[in-house]
């Protein structure tokens, strides 16, 4: 990881989450983030113990002072970093708003696979990995 960086682990095997990244990477000027997939993120999903059902409900950020965020809070905390997202972090440092994001990120990653402009996954594996 370098220095400047926090890491952002997100499930490659969705169509909806890897365009997402394209979006990410195009908003982050300054190159605060590097996106990690879900596949290669094996070893630093056990140096920070982030389990797999985890990532299957939510991307996470791994800061480098060793924090982890996961959903809503890790676009919080990669927002306040970036301009063109700072003002939605800001919004979402209030409780309210914080609440509001968790509960849409909550929708939106449990039908994701749904709400990709995929009909199906490029790997076949797309289930959702978690409990309904």
């Amino acid at each position: 990881m370098c220095a400047a960086c926090g890491l952002l682990i997100f499930d490659d095997a969705c169509g909806f989450c890897r365009r997402g990244v394209r979006l990410l990477r195009w908003l982050d000027w300054f190159n605060t983030v590097e996106p990690i997939p879900l596949s290669a993120a094996g070893d630093c999903m056990k140096r920070h113990s982030i389990s797999r059902d985890a990532m299957a409900a939510s991307m996470h950020l791994v800061t480098r002072g060793g924090a982890v965020f996961a959903g809503a809070e890790a676009i919080r905390e990669f927002g306040l970093r970036m301009p063109l997202l700072f003002p939605i972090a800001l919004l979402l440092r209030l409780g309210f708003a914080l609440r509001l994001a968790k509960r849409g990120y909550r929708f939106v990653s449990a039908n994701r696979y749904r709400i990709s402009r995929q009909p199906s996954c490029d790997s076949g594996e797309c289930a959702p990995r978690r409990k309904q």
